[in-house]
């Protein structure tokens, strides 16, 4: 008789928990050396783009100042800090937030932090900086924290920032923000009335109500929902409470067995479809005004039918899901939204065009490999409209804004006396920028120091599309980006 085999399994060696503690809090100690030298290097860098220029008219970050002087398009001064800190260069932010991986949106309040701390919040600047040396971290201000302090007295006074900074710099390591908030809110009363005032008298004019179509930072843009945010009046809010709860109610007694949560965003929109239906105008109102109106059905679904290779060999061979061409996104059953990020299933597509009121607009399909070119510098619409359907976002390095309405850029510039037949103004030959990144290609900065047998007079980006519809850019200072449908890649 066969007697049964014995496994040992042996048990994993102890973890010594101390031991542990200890990396990780090297790790972090380490880490926030490094968030200060990145952050000095931030303020080193805005401080080689200024021409020495202070600003003192207060507004809001990114502020501009004419130059008379300047070329039209070109390069220009951006007020990122409060009154009296320096103007920065606005070209300068394009290359430094590329070296730092990340867009210029998200490059430009970090260079206004540096500079408002730098040049305004002196000693809450020194309290950054001593989180660079291992034995004063225990006191230092975190970088992340110092940013937003800063970001909050962007708008005070010289005044106001000195006296934010001269209170709050002995505790800045462990006060809360609400704790800054109220300090910041002191300085606004003490030494700037007038805006108290205003703020007050402002309050309710800063309502807001978004539908974040394209969100940026959603944790999971693939899923087909977005985010709704806004400021209401109380009683408007209150209204809408209501009018929610109820609705949410009527599905639930009509067999609707979702979560709370669900039924309540499935009443928003209920809600707003039930919103289109009513008559704004009256019985009485001018007839020829209401047929000129222009009322907007409850959806309107536009379909744009594509069919790419990968889709057709995946589903012909078995073989799994595709590649979407144009967004990297595997599948070969899904959709997407133009604009917006979200990527959703054709059986939702069915679904929204199948409801009451939608009014569904079908596309002739378009061939974004057939090659379409014209001997002309304006921009057919033929072309134009499969450029922005080849690449449906913005081509420079970290930018994801979607090309829909942005500029059409001639990646090798159009030149007027080429011959006849040479197609300047091609499907191949142009490239969906947004309006900064364009000037930044077009026009050289002035300020700065040229790197290293460069030309100074040609401080401007490059960029060139090879033949698998790659963007290929090099920076003024030799940084390498790839842009492809998957993003952004890193080449030096």
């Amino acid at each position: 008789m066969n007697q049964p085999s014995t496994a040992v399994v042996e048990a994993p060696p102890a973890l010594d928990t101390t031991a542990l503690l200890a990396t990780a809090r090297a790790a972090a100690a380490a880490q926030q050396a490094a968030e200060v030298t990145t952050f000095v290097a931030v303020a080193d860098w805005a401080d080689a783009h200024t021409e020495g220029v202070v600003g003192d008219p207060i507004g809001p970050l990114g502020l501009w100042h004419e130059d008379p002087d300047a070329v039209p398009g070109g390069d220009r001064f951006l007020e990122l800090g409060g009154p009296g800190a320096p103007l920065v260069s606005e070209f300068c932010l394009y290359e430094i937030s590329t070296a730092l991986g990340r867009s210029v949106a998200s490059g430009r309040p970090l260079v206004g932090d540096a500079i408002e701390l730098r040049h305004r919040l002196p000693r809450l600047w020194e309290r950054v900086l001593a989180g660079a040396d291992p034995a004063t971290q225990k006191r230092a201000l975190p970088v992340w924290r110092a940013r937003k302090i800063a970001a909050l007295t962007r708008t005070l006074t010289a005044e106001g920032a000195d006296f934010v900074d001269r209170n709050l710099a002995p505790v800045a390591h462990r006060a809360t923000m609400p704790t800054v908030e109220r300090l910041v809110a002191e300085a606004v009363a003490r030494f700037d009335p007038e805006k108290a005032e205003l703020d007050r008298a402002d309050a309710d004019a800063g309502r807001y109500f978004t539908v974040e179509t394209d969100p940026v930072d959603a944790a999971s843009p693939w899923t087909g929902v977005v985010p709704v945010h806004g400021t209401l009046d109380v009683a408007d809010a209150l209204d809408l409470q209501n009018a929610v709860q109820r609705v949410a109610a009527d599905l639930a007694a009509a067999g609707c067995d979702a979560d709370l949560d669900v039924r309540r965003s499935m009443a928003v929109g209920e809600l707003a479809r039930r919103q289109t239906t009513l008559d704004l105008y009256g019985a009485e109102a001018d007839v020829e005004e209401a047929a000129s109106s222009s009322r907007t059905p409850a959806r309107q679904v536009v379909l744009y039918v594509h069919l790419s290779d990968a889709a057709i060999a995946a589903h012909r061979s078995g073989d799994g899901p595709g590649i979407d061409p144009a967004t990297g996104a595997t599948g070969i059953d899904l959709a997407r939204l133009e604009n917006t990020r979200s990527l959703i299933t054709t059986d939702q597509v069915r679904d929204w065009c199948r409801a009451r009121d939608t009014k569904v607009i079908l596309k002739p399909v378009i061939d974004l490999t057939e090659h379409v070119a014209v001997d002309a510098y304006e921009i057919p619409d033929r072309i134009a409209e499969r450029v922005r359907l080849d690449r449906p976002t913005c081509a420079f390095p970290y930018c994801g804004r979607p090309a829909r309405g942005l500029d059409l850029d001639h990646i090798e510039p159009y030149r007027s006396n080429a011959s006849p037949g040479a197609g300047q103004t091609s499907t191949d030959n142009l490239a969906p920028l947004c309006r900064g990144h364009h000037r930044v290609k077009t026009h050289p900065s002035p300020t700065g120091a040229s790197p290293p047998g460069s030309d100074p007079t040609d401080r401007r980006w490059r960029y060139h599309r090879d033949p698998l519809g790659t963007y290929v850019w090099t920076s003024p200072h030799g940084l390498r980006c790839a842009v492809d449908s998957t993003g952004t890649t890193p080449l030096s």
